[in-house]
């Protein structure tokens, strides 16, 4: 199975009309991950994007779940940019719907890949980062549990990613 980080880019009216689609949305995307095909999503605070990582066989079916998305379908998607992990680190906790959790999506190219796969392990295992990964280009991607966008680089630092290379933004994990 491939695990995709999906960004979408979201609609400017995204905030006004998304509540009448959401709860088929959440249910939707509950019943996915009950299925295993979804790991995890949520919308940036702004209102500007949201990020669902899927587990899927195949592009193929990627495609059709982006199609079937019930905001995507409403139009309140209205570009999404998919990429496949090479290698991922699973969330060890399965958060309840709509939990809102505060989060940082931290994204970057870390220099020694290895030592910041272990890093990112570490931070897991102390309850800082919640899952990962690293795609094929080199760039990598972390969800860390923090509000602070500068403590989740400080973390991510000291676990051996080289800050100078890492973008955070904020998330809320709604699942």
């Amino acid at each position: 199975m491939a695990i995709y980080h999906v960004h979408f880019v979201c609609a400017a009216d995204y905030m006004a009309r998304r509540l009448p689609f959401r709860p088929a949305h959440l249910k939707q995307l509950a019943s996915l991950r009950d299925d295993g095909r979804v790991v995890a999503g949520g919308p940036e605070p702004d209102g500007r994007a949201a990020n669902i990582f899927y587990r899927v066989v195949d592009r193929a079916e990627l495609d059709r779940l982006l199609a079937e998305n019930e905001f995507n379908r409403a139009g309140l998607f209205t570009a999404n940019r998919p990429r496949a992990f090479a290698d991922f680190v699973e969330p060890h906790e399965r958060l309840p719907i709509d939990a809102g959790l505060s989060a940082i999506i931290v994204e970057g190219t870390p220099g020694d890949r290895a030592k910041a796969r272990a890093g990112l392990t570490e931070l897991q295992r102390e309850g800082c980062v919640a899952f990962g990964g690293f795609f094929e280009d080199g760039a990598a991607l972390a969800v860390v549990r923090s509000g602070s966008q500068d403590e989740a680089l400080a973390w991510l630092a000291r676990a051996g990613w080289d800050p100078a290379r890492l973008v955070g933004r904020d998330w809320s994990q709604t699942l």
